[in-house]
C-alpha cells in the first residue's frame, strides 16, 4: 500500500491575522508616543482600539503611507489583531500585549533508569515522537496528559491547531489540575468567534507520549464559550518539525 504523507513545516513565529508587518524604516525616523498617535488616527478615521492602555509608555515611528502602514509601524513591538471593513478600511484594532521573545525550555525525556541523565533537545538528537490521532473532519486530535500542581495528571483531547499561539483549555480543568487561581492572570484572547476573557497560567508540563514538555503557557476559557474543544497551539507545536499521516491517522514530531 502506498502511503501519502502531508508534511507541514511549522515556525514558532506568531502570526496575527495573516497580516505582514511593514518593513523597518531607517533609524533616523523620529519616534512618537504610541497611545497619542493611535488616538489621533482614531479621531481621523473613526475606528476603535481595544487595549490601548498597554501602549501607555511606548514610543514608535509614525511615518508611513496609508492608514494600515502607519498602524503596522506604530504597533510593530506589540501582538495585535486588526479587523478590516469589507471596503478595506479599519474597523477595530485589538492590542494583545507587548511582544516577548519566546525561548522554549529543553524537552526532557523521562527514563526508567534512575541513574541515567535526562535527555534534552540541546544535548542529543531525540528520537521522533509518533502519536496516534483521532479525526474530526480534516482535523486531527491528540489525547495528551496534562500535568498540574503536585504532579496531578489529567488526560485531555486536544485539537492540533497551528492558528492558536498557545494551548487553550476549558476553565473547568483549573480545579482538576490543582492550579492556584491566584497565579492566573486575566487576559483577552482572540478566538475564531471573537475576543473572549481568559485566565492565563503555566502548566508544569504536557506529556507527548513519553516526552515531557515543561512549563507550557495555557489560556483557560469558559467551557461554554470554548464549546468543549481544547487546542494544542504553537507554543508546543512550534518546537517540532511535524509530519501528519492522513492515511494512518498519526502525527510525527521531530526535532528541528
Amino acid at each position: 500500500m502506498t502511503l501519502f504523507l502531508r508534511r507541514i513545516s511549522i515556525s514558532s513565529s506568531l502570526i496575527v491575522c495573516g497580516i505582514a508587518f511593514a518593513a523597518k524604516e531607517p533609524a533616523t525616523v523620529p519616534s512618537v508616543p504610541v497611545a497619542t498617535e493611535l488616538e489621533k488616527l482614531m479621531s481621523e478615521h473613526g475606528f476603535e482600539v481595544r487595549g490601548i492602555e498597554q501602549t501607555a509608555d511606548a514610543t514608535a515611528r509614525a511615518e508611513g503611507g496609508g492608514l494600515l502602514a502607519r498602524l503596522h509601524m506604530l504597533l510593530e513591538n506589540f501582538d495585535y489583531v486588526l479587523v478590516q471593513t469589507p471596503d478595506g478600511g479599519v474597523e477595530r484594532v485589538l492590542i494583545l500585549g507587548e511582544k516577548v521573545a519566546y525561548v522554549p525550555p529543553p524537552l526532557v525525556v523521562e527514563s526508567d533508569d534512575e541513574d541515567a541523565d535526562p535527555v534534552t533537545s540541546e544535548s542529543s538528537d531525540a528520537e521522533e515522537i509518533v502519536l496516534s490521532t483521532q479525526r474530526k473532519g480534516s482535523s486531527h486530535l491528540l489525547t495528551l496528559t496534562l500535568e498540574g500542581a503536585s504532579e496531578q495528571q489529567v488526560k485531555q483531547l486536544l485539537l492540533i491547531d497551528t492558528g492558536a499561539d498557545q494551548v487553550v483549555l476549558p476553565a473547568s480543568l483549573v480545579a482538576s489540575l490543582g492550579l492556584d487561581t491566584s497565579t492566573l492572570r486575566n487576559q483577552q484572547v482572540q478566538t475564531a468567534n471573537g475576543s473572549v476573557d481568559a485566565r492565563v497560567g503555566t502548566l508544569p508540563a504536557i506529556w507527548l507520549g513519553d516526552t515531557r514538555v515543561a512549563d507550557v503557557s495555557a489560556a483557560f476559557i469558559d467551557d461554554q464559550r470554548l464549546g468543549g474543544q481544547a487546542l494544542l497551539g504553537m507554543n508546543v507545536l512550534g518546537r517540532f518539525r511535524i509530519t501528519i499521516d492522513d492515511v494512518n491517522n498519526q502525527v510525527t514530531l521531530g526535532s528541528k
